[in-house]
């Protein structure tokens, strides 16, 4: 049998620095019937140049005479394309190797799917070196292409009958954002989504990025999620969601304006997320600061202390115990950016960040040990189990120098009950039991737990099923 032809779409426009590493990328896939079409969007740099240092025929090059934006240049990509699977892939992201193999497999085996998404590394703000595991949900939903861009563009594998549809694509010109309408329309229109379990691509970030008219690209992102939220066929439970995927957007934006110093913006753009959802700040923590302590993490290029009064400096009295909430954010984000990088082999910005941690007197509580799992199970996820168990064991001693012992079996526990459930789903159910024994020996109370317990009965009844065949 033939396999599929793939054609790999990068857009690019002013970014000849980081699109050698892109084609580079494609070119050295393990899957080899593929096309990559390289689509300009009329770039002032010598982009051209670097795409004709590549001699392969399965190269090709289009440039636009105007430029138009990346979502244009993904059209034009797609017309000019012939596979009957399509990929994208972004100027500064990389394929992994076995990217395209992995994805065309599963394809061929679940011929009901149309398109298939993967987690990613995401990396250290210009440089290669990697932050984070980025997973997007093993089972998404509409509500999740609304509310976020669980799925960049880099992540996409689509069949030709899915990805050629004129109504996915055609929409309000050129707008910031039109990922959102994309997957959206996608989902509305009965595709079938799928996760494949591997790291499979980067994302790379850029330090010192700064954004013109934020102010119209927020207009604009909103313009999308309306067009999802306004179509006939958008679920009533997934228009209930509008006040949070509004405020998400609006403070998103609110966020890039005080780090561009552009207070009066940003200022607007805060009061309509509170005016999108007045609750944003009840709770502990409250729906604001998760979302600002994940802004202000993320960049490692830049002192986080810096970053965070930078934010607070700026916010309207609107934010409430706004000192309070400062103090609070400090050793919190010391402590997140130290478990990433303890995790990814960075032992000299981990001293230095569970120091920091530790100088501020961090507390530990249950979204500390629910992130630094997350990591952790991201981690298992690209390297494997036994590399996990055995940072696990490293980080727990970290986090008993932080806090206590106690906090540091609460790490144990979490991570063990959470890869259980995480096994269970995605079919491992031979390896659920021995990850809840781990999980009640570092905190017996889930013994006691009916979740925990429904899956270790749901998993041992699984395994006798197939047993028996």
């Amino acid at each position: 049998m033939t396999e599929p032809l793939v054609s790999v779409i990068i857009p690019t426009y002013n970014g000849a620095r980081f699109l050698g590493r892109a084609i580079r990328s494609v070119l050295n896939q393990t899957y080899s019937n593929l096309e990559l079409i390289v689509v300009d969007d009329r770039s002032p740099d010598n982009t051209e140049e670097v795409v004709k240092q590549f001699n392969d025929p399965r190269l090709s090059y289009f440039r636009h005479e105007v430029n138009q934006g990346a979502s244009a240049a993904r059209g034009t990509g797609r017309r000019h394309s012939s596979g009957e699977i399509i990929a994208f892939l972004d100027q500064d992201d990389m394929f992994h190797p076995e990217k395209l193999e992995a994805h065309v497999t599963f394809l061929k085996d679940h011929p009901e799917v149309g398109f298939t998404y993967n987690p990613y590394f995401e990396l250290v703000h210009s440089s290669e070196e990697v932050r984070t595991v980025w997973q997007p949900p093993r089972d998404i939903s509409l509500a999740h292409l609304t509310l976020g861009f669980y799925l960049p563009p880099s992540s996409w594998v689509v069949r030709r009958e899915w990805a050629v549809q004129e109504e996915i694509w055609d929409s309000h010109g050129r707008l910031n954002g039109k990922e959102i309408i994309i997957c959206g329309r996608l989902f509305m229109a009965g595709c079938k989504f799928a996760r494949i379990d591997r790291v499979l691509h980067s994302r790379g970030y850029h330090a010192g990025r700064r954004f013109k008219d934020l102010e119209k690209n927020c207009e604009e992102e909103l313009i999308c999620q309306e067009t999802i939220f306004s179509d006939p066929r958008c679920p009533a439970d997934v228009l209930s969601l509008r006040p949070i995927a509004n405020m998400v957007i609006n403070l998103m934006w609110a966020n890039d304006a005080f780090n561009q110093n552009e207070t009066a913006l940003g200022q607007k753009l805060l009061r309509k997320a509170l005016q999108a959802n007045p609750g944003m700040f009840e709770g502990h923590p409250s729906m604001f600061m998760s979302f600002l302590m994940g802004y202000c993490v993320d960049d490692e290029s830049q002192d986080y202390e810096v970053i965070l009064k930078k934010l607070f400096s700026q916010f309207p009295p609107e934010v409430p115990d706004a000192d309070a909430k400062y103090r609070w954010a400090i050793p919190r984000g010391y402590l997140v950016r130290g478990v990433r990088a303890l995790i990814w082999n960075r032992p000299a910005d981990a001293d230095t960040y569970f120091s920091k941690a530790l100088e501020h007197k961090c507390e530990v509580d249950e979204e500390i040990i629910q992130q630094a799992t997350h990591e952790l199970l991201g981690y298992e996820l690209s390297r494997g189990t036994d590399a996990a168990s055995e940072m696990l064991v490293t980080l727990c001693s970290r986090f008993a120098q932080v806090g206590n012992r106690r906090d540091a079996n609460w790490l144990k526990g979490s991570y063990w009950v959470n890869k259980a459930n995480q096994d269970y789903q995605s079919g491992r159910r031979e390896a659920v039991p021995g990850a809840i024994l781990s999980a009640v020996v570092s905190r017996p109370g889930y013994l006691f737990d009916r979740g925990v317990l429904a899956t270790l009965v749901k998993s041992m009844v699984g395994i006798k099923s197939v047993a028996g065949r």
